[in-house]
């Protein structure tokens, strides 16, 4: 049923969560089934998955079904060394994660070359998602943020500073327009000591800087299509939580002890500092205490995610119009 007449445009925010991100795809259903369309996209960690494939074209039904064949025991892939009983330790030490991230890797550049259809081989760069009307932006352009459909969030740790990509790739000699989608979000989803980070020197020092998930400072840019006064349209965030019931984390060994601790910092960073303006645009999504870093996660908690993601969503727009009269409001009333 379509709960408004029609089409209505919206800016979107996919927070990150791992596996979970098939719950943000469900939701993302519900809104298509009700007319939305999205103007300007961001995510964090698996949320610029789900970010990047709906920049790229394709619609939520889409992306269930490439997310439903992912293998998500493949996703844990480890760098292989000569003696097995000390390879999580021995990847900690050199790589400084356990896992290669490689299998995601190429899965998100076979899924967007497919759906661009791309010459076979060619690497899908932001420079084919730039919006057609923002081509001549430069690059010192208070607008800029605006010139590529797409914005993914990730963290250089070595200078202690987040990053939206692709424009804040120029600090490291990168063009923008050059920088690989794939690749970004593979900084993207680098969640600490579980994937290698990604390596990028600095243009104007030439160090070297380690590049990880961006929720290790904000697992939920909400705020990044905010602009002065009352915009165009609205930012609505779709963001993956529990029912805020206390779950113990089972720790045995030091696999899932760092799986408590990225589970911890992920859930409860941003809930810390989102307002109440933004608490009204935000689609909070029962993820049904699955964890972040389950990769044996079972198929039926797969539909089970995404279905809680539709319902959600459904809640969601329910009281949409009156909450974002009351957003708009306390945004006004915050500038003053």
């Amino acid at each position: 049923m379509d709960i408004y007449n029609k089409r209505k445009f919206a800016d979107v925010v996919f927070e990150g969560g791992g596996v979970k991100g098939i719950g943000l795809v469900g939701a993302l259903k519900t809104f298509e089934d009700n007319g939305y369309a999205w103007k300007n996209i961001s995510g964090n960690s698996a949320g610029s998955i789900v970010a990047a494939l709906v920049a790229a074209g394709y619609c939520a039904e889409e992306i269930k079904k490439l997310m439903i064949q992912i293998d998500y025991k493949r996703i844990a892939d480890k760098s292989h060394f000569n003696i097995p009983i000390l390879s999580n330790t021995c990847n900690l030490l050199f790589k400084k994660g356990i896992f290669k991230g490689d299998y995601l890797k190429n899965w998100i550049d076979e899924a967007l070359l497919n759906k661009l259809q791309l010459k076979k081989g060619k690497k899908v760069t932001f420079g084919d998602l730039i919006i057609p009307e923002e081509k001549g932006i430069l690059l010192n352009n208070k607008k800029y943020k605006r010139k590529y459909k797409l914005h993914i969030i990730a963290t250089d740790i070595s200078r202690g500073k987040m990053l939206i990509l692709p424009e804040d790739i120029a600090e490291y000699g990168i063009n923008p327009d050059d920088l690989e989608v794939s690749l970004a979000i593979r900084m993207s989803i680098s969640i600490p000591y579980f994937f290698h980070p990604v390596n990028l020197n600095d243009a104007n020092s030439n160090k070297k800087s380690f590049i990880v998930d961006g929720g290790v400072l904000s697992n939920y840019p909400v705020w990044i299509f905010d602009v002065n006064g009352i915009p165009r349209w609205p930012t609505i965030g779709f963001k993956l939580g529990g029912n805020k019931e206390i779950r113990e984390h089972k720790i045995t060994n030091i696999l899932n002890f760092t799986s408590s601790i990225i589970e911890t910092m992920l859930e409860a960073q941003d809930d810390i500092h989102i307002r109440e303006m933004d608490y009204l645009r935000t689609v909070k999504i029962n993820t049904l205490d699955i964890k972040t870093t389950d990769f044996n996660i079972s198929n039926k908690k797969i539909m089970d995610l995404y279905n809680s993601g539709e319902v959600c969503a459904y809640d969601f727009l329910k009281n949409w119009k009156v909450n974002y009269k009351k957003h708009s409001l306390l945004r006004s009333n915050s500038s003053k």
